[in-house]
């Protein structure tokens, strides 16, 4: 594994409790899970849908809650012990660049995890990613918004523009635009770009 991607999880590891906390006492009362609930006009229900970076597990249990088949996953040992939890059932730590799974899933949730990828290992995952998608199949992917990239505490972020991100899957073929759309300012943090993306029969 390479360096930036070892420390990005060690920060997590180190920090599961105390993200987790912040998510639940300080971002959740303006989380609506509107994003979602837009990702999910795209899935059929009792769909299957991979949480590619679940975190605290969150979402996974709101897509649980409405019925659909989830299968989460995040790379920090930590987060999956916290996601466990909360799910109550086991959640697979998977660095994302191992993936394996093949046509699996009618669609991936990827909400604000693949950002710490570089853009060569972005598009590594992106194939995986395609791999594992059945035909027709849709991407939910999310970036903060901006040019370039940058270290935060130990993290690795890779900030996203419309245009830069379409050169990036245009190394895909098999993906296609959807939609993009932009979410509000969580308390003062960088607001986020959202891209669905569906994968051709």
């Amino acid at each position: 594994m390479k360096k930036y991607r070892k420390d990005t999880l060690d920060y997590y590891d180190k920090n599961s409790k105390g993200y987790y906390e912040e998510w639940n006492n300080r971002f959740i009362n303006n989380y609506n899970f509107d994003v979602p609930d837009i990702f999910l006009k795209y899935v059929k229900p009792h769909s299957s849908i991979l949480d590619l970076g679940c975190g605290s597990g969150r979402d996974s249990l709101y897509f649980k809650e409405k019925g659909y088949k989830v299968t989460s996953v995040d790379g920090s040992k930590e987060m999956c012990k916290i996601a466990s939890q909360v799910l109550g059932e086991k959640v697979e730590q998977l660095e994302f660049l191992d993936m394996t799974y093949r046509d699996e899933f009618d669609a991936i949730f990827a909400c604000a995890s693949l950002l710490h990828l570089n853009d060569e290992d972005l598009i590594s995952c992106l194939k995986k990613i395609v791999v594992a998608l059945k035909d027709e199949g849709f991407l939910y992917i999310s970036f903060k918004y901006g040019e370039g990239t940058r270290n935060k505490e130990g993290r690795f972020f890779n900030d996203m523009t419309e245009e830069k991100f379409q050169s990036i899957y245009s190394n895909i073929p098999e993906l296609e635009h959807v939609l993009t759309f932009s979410n509000p300012i969580y308390d003062g943090h960088k607001p986020f770009i959202n891209f669905i993306l569906r994968k051709r029969q």
